[in-house]
């Protein structure tokens, strides 16, 4: 990475609700943050009550095992690792949460047919590596150009149509199979992983969510609320409050991450709190942030303006 990460500050948040509907809340979602560097996961976990939240809870564990408490996740480390070699073991965790998942369900049958979603995002100063498998998305909000950019592919039959040009967007979105996946963790022993590089800037935003959100507020909302709440605390609140109005159906999950110039940097004043991982429960909001911290209409890019996945390394 450039040394575009100097003189910023990253700023985050993460909210989970239970929802609506559903007694128990199968996402599983995990924000180990600091200012110079953070880490987030959203997994969406699917099986039925104690199958789904297994699921999620061990690709969290496995993301948890392989980057935060691995011997590079210190700051001399994360300062000066390439983009490929922590890409590389972005991927090497989710591979190992799948290989997990597939083995439970081998010990314990009742849970078979159980997966997750996961989209893991580490973002040093202005630049993000995300890896992704299943419909948890990750968006680009722009401060300065409005616009709000879906980063990740939805892993559903029903995108793969609308890629193929064989639905419209509207039409998949009434579509009775939209939430059924060609790519999960715990669908088999291999499993593709699906790697983003983006460049933010000051006042830019990296948001990810589960599709409880998804279901009820569209990107363009997405973009608007976020950018409208200064601190990522209030936009995550705000976005998980509006899919609860509009029905809840589904679990929500919201991670925020801010990036902020930094002026405590620009003095050569530097923090030293390590990354610390926070477990989040049902309605707990968390706001990591160091000492001190438009209403303009939103374009919304189509789902054919999606980032390109980069090639696997």
């Amino acid at each position: 990475m450039s040394d575009s990460r100097h003189h910023v500050r990253l700023v985050s948040s993460a909210r989970t609700s239970v929802g609506q509907v559903r007694e128990n809340n199968e996402d599983n979602i995990h924000l180990w943050g600091r200012a110079e560097f953070a880490l987030a996961v959203v997994a969406d976990g699917m099986g039925g009550a104690v199958a789904g939240e297994e699921a999620s809870r061990i690709a969290v564990e496995a993301v948890e095992a392989a980057l935060v408490n691995s011997e590079y996740a210190n700051r001399e480390s994360l300062e000066t690792l390439s983009d490929e070699f922590i890409a590389s073991k972005m991927q090497e965790a989710i591979h190992s949460a799948n290989a997990n998942i597939v083995a439970r369900t081998l010990e314990k049958p009742e849970m078979r047919g159980m997966g997750t979603t996961i989209t893991l995002a580490f973002v040093r100063g202005t630049q993000a590596i995300l890896a992704h498998v299943g419909d948890s998305r990750a968006y680009l909000v722009e401060a300065r150009a409005q616009r709000i950019t879906q980063v990740t592919a939805d892993h559903s039959f029903v995108e793969a149509l609308v890629a193929a040009g064989h639905l419209t967007q509207e039409q998949a979105e009434a579509h009775p199979m939209k939430n059924v996946l060609y790519r999960a963790l715990g669908q088999s022993e291999d499993i593709d992983v699906d790697v983003y590089e983006v460049q933010m800037s000051i006042n830019d935003r990296l948001v990810l969510c589960s599709d409880g959100l998804t279901r009820h507020v569209k990107a363009p909302e997405i973009g608007e609320i976020t950018l409208r709440n200064a601190h990522p605390e209030d936009a995550a609140a705000a976005l998980i409050d509006l899919a609860n109005r509009r029905g809840g159906e589904d679990n929500v999950s919201v991670i925020v991450i801010k990036v902020e110039n930094d002026s405590k940097q620009e003095t050569g004043e530097i923090s030293t709190t390590e990354m610390r991982p926070v477990n989040l429960n049902d309605e707990d909001t968390l706001r990591m942030k160091e000492e001190m911290f438009s209403e303009i209409p939103i374009i919304g890019d189509s789902a054919d303006d999606t980032i390109r996945p980069t090639p696997a390394h």
